[in-house]
């Protein structure tokens, strides 16, 4: 019984640690994609992708957010 309790005691902080670095299940509101090697050999680091937007006046949204910075404030070409 004092062996067991010993090992649980022992394990617990490894399965915290492993459930706590699982980055795919991060809610559903963005996908981590896991570094990878490409077709030349060279590493991609890993990166968080954001989610898609379902909202269905989306594209209007970019598009008119892009056409205010683009005319507008700092980025504006004078």
């Amino acid at each position: 019984m004092l062996i067991e309790v010993k090992k649980l005691l022992f394990l617990l902080p490894f399965l915290l640690l492993l459930s706590s670095c699982d980055l795919q299940e991060t809610g559903g509101s963005s996908t981590y994609v896991e570094p990878s090697v490409d077709k030349n050999g060279r590493l991609r680091k890993g990166y968080v992708r954001k989610s898609v937007s379902t909202s269905k006046d989306a594209v209007k949204n970019q598009n008119s957010s892009r056409y205010y910075y683009h005319t507008r404030g700092k980025y504006r070409k004078k």
